[in-house]
C-alpha cells in the first residue's frame, strides 16, 4: 500500500507489452519518443498511462526501419512472479493495402505444447485478451495518424525463462517462458479477506437496494456473459465473487436473498461439483481422476475416460467429453453434484440455479438445484 493506505493497481504483462509497442509505432510513424503512453484495456472501456523505460532503434535492415521499446511489468500491491519483469517489444512497419498487426513471440515468451488452454497448440502464449488490446491501440493509432501499414510486434521477456519455473506454465505445457496475459488489463491485490470484504459489501448494496436475487459469477468476463443471460436482473444483482463460492452463497443466503444464480465456467463448475468451496488453481486443482470415474459412469467409452484422466485442463477435459454421445449426460451429473455442494454452502432454501458458461458466453447448460439436497459426495 501507498503511505495513504490505499492499495496500488498495477497492470499485467499484456498490458506492458502493448504500451511498449504503441511507443515503437509512434517512434516509427511520427519520430515521437514518448515516456508515458496511453493505451486501451481489452475491453476498450478503460484507459491506463503506461511509464516506457528505453527506446532503442535498430539500424536499418532488409526489411526496413525497426525499434525495441522496453517497459517494466508493475503488479502494484499484488506482486506475483511477473512483477518488475522487462517486456520487451520488437516494432517494424511496412506498407500494406489495409491496416493490419501482425504479433508474434520471441524469447522468454512461452509457446503452447498441450491443448485445453485458449491459445492453440504450436502458438506463442499470448493469450485472447491482450491480443485484442494490441490490435485496438496499434490499430487506432494507425488512424489517428491517417496511415495505412503493417505493423509487426515480436514480444519478449528476457527472463521469462527463469520466471516461468514459478508459475504454473510448465505443467500446462506452455515451454520456453512466461504467457502474456490479462484478461482486464489491470492487476489488482485481492488477499482472501479483502475479497471476502468485498463479497459482504456487494451483497449488503444488493439488500439496501431491495433486491431478493444476485447472480454470482467469478470475474468480469464470466459477469459480462450472465449479464447477458440475465437481462432482468439490475446491475447491483451481479456480484464477482472470486474463488470464494461457498463463502459467498452463505452469506447470500443469510441476508435472506430469495434467488440465487452461480453462472461460470467449466473448471470452476467441476471444482464446486468435488466439493471446493474455495477454488484457487494452486490451492485446489481439478480432480481429473474423479471426473473420469463420473464420465464412465454414465457410459463414456473407457478409452476416452483415461484420455480425459490425463487431460491436461478442465477445459481440455471437456473438448474431449464433447467427443461421447453421453456428453450432456456427463456435464449435467457434474451440475447435480455441484448444486447438491451448493445447497450445503448456502444452507437455505432460497431457489439455487446453476448455469454452465462455455467460454464465448453461451450457456452449455443450466439447472435448477431441488430443495432439500446436500451432501459431501463427490461426483
Amino acid at each position: 500500500m501507498n503511505r495513504r493506505g490505499k492499495v496500488r493497481i498495477g497492470f499485467t504483462t499484456g498490458s506492458a507489452a502493448v504500451a511498449a509497442a504503441k511507443a515503437g509505432l509512434l517512434f516509427l510513424a511520427a519520430g515521437k519518443r514518448n515516456h508515458r503512453i496511453g493505451i486501451p484495456c481489452p475491453d476498450g472501456h478503460v484507459r491506463l498511462i503506461i511509464p516506457v523505460e528505453h527506446l532503442e532503434p535498430e539500424p536499418d535492415g532488409s526489411a526496413g526501419p525497426a525499434v525495441r521499446v522496453t517497459v517494466r511489468k508493475r503488479a502494484g500491491d499484488d506482486p506475483d512472479a511477473t512483477h518488475n519483469a522487462a517486456i520487451v517489444v520488437r516494432v517494424r512497419m511496412e506498407a500494406a493495402a489495409y491496416p493490419e498487426v501482425v504479433i508474434q513471440g520471441g524469447k522468454g515468451v512461452g509457446t503452447v505444447t498441450r491443448p485445453g488452454l485458449p491459445v492453440p497448440v504450436g502458438e506463442a502464449a499470448i493469450n485472447p485478451g491482450p491480443r485484442r488490446q494490441m490490435q485496438r491501440a496499434l490499430l487506432e493509432t494507425l488512424e489517428r495518424l491517417d496511415l495505412t501499414a503493417r505493423v509487426h510486434v515480436l514480444v519478449e521477456v528476457p527472463e521469462g525463462l527463469v520466471l516461468a519455473e514459478k508459475t504454473l506454465n510448465p505443467r500446462l505445457g506452455i515451454l520456453g517462458g512466461i504467457s502474456i496475459l490479462g484478461t482486464r488489463g489491470t492487476v489488482k491485490a485481492f488477499s482472501h479477506a479483502a475479497w471476502k470484504d468485498t463479497i459482504r459489501q456487494c451483497l449488503d448494496v444488493a439488500l439496501a437496494e431491495q433486491l431478493d436475487a444476485v447472480a454470482l459469477s467469478t470475474g468480469g468476463r464470466g459477469q459480462r456473459f450472465l449479464e447477458a443471460v440475465l437481462p432482468e436482473l439490475p446491475g447491483a444483482a451481479f456480484i464477482q465473487v472470486g474463488d470464494h463460492p461457498g463463502f459467498a452463497l452463505r452469506q447470500a443466503s443469510q441476508r435472506g436473498m430469495s434467488r440465487l444464480v452461480w453462472g461460470g465456467f467449466w473448471g470452476k463448475l467441476v471444482k464446486m461439483a468435488q466439493g471446493r468451496p474455495q477454488t484457487h488453481a494452486r490451492l485446489f486443482p481439478v480432480d481429473l481422476n474423479a471426473l473420469a470415474e463420473l464420465a464412465l459412469r454414465v457410459g463414456v467409452e473407457r478409452d476416452l475416460a483415461a484420455s480425459i484422466a490425463e487431460a491436461n485442463t478442465a477445459r481440455h477435459a471437456l473438448d474431449l467429453l464433447r467427443a461421447s454421445s453421453c456428453c450432456e449426460q456427463a456435464v449435467r451429473r457434474v451440475l447435480e453434484a455441484a448444486c447438491r455442494h451448493c445447497r450445503c454452502w448456502a444452507r437455505g432454501t432460497m431457489d439455487l440455479e446453476l448455469i454452465l458458461l462455455d467460454y464465448d458466453g453461451c450457456v452449455i447448460q443450466r439447472v435448477q438445484c431441488p430443495k432439500g439436497i446436500g451432501n459431501s459426495r463427490k461426483p
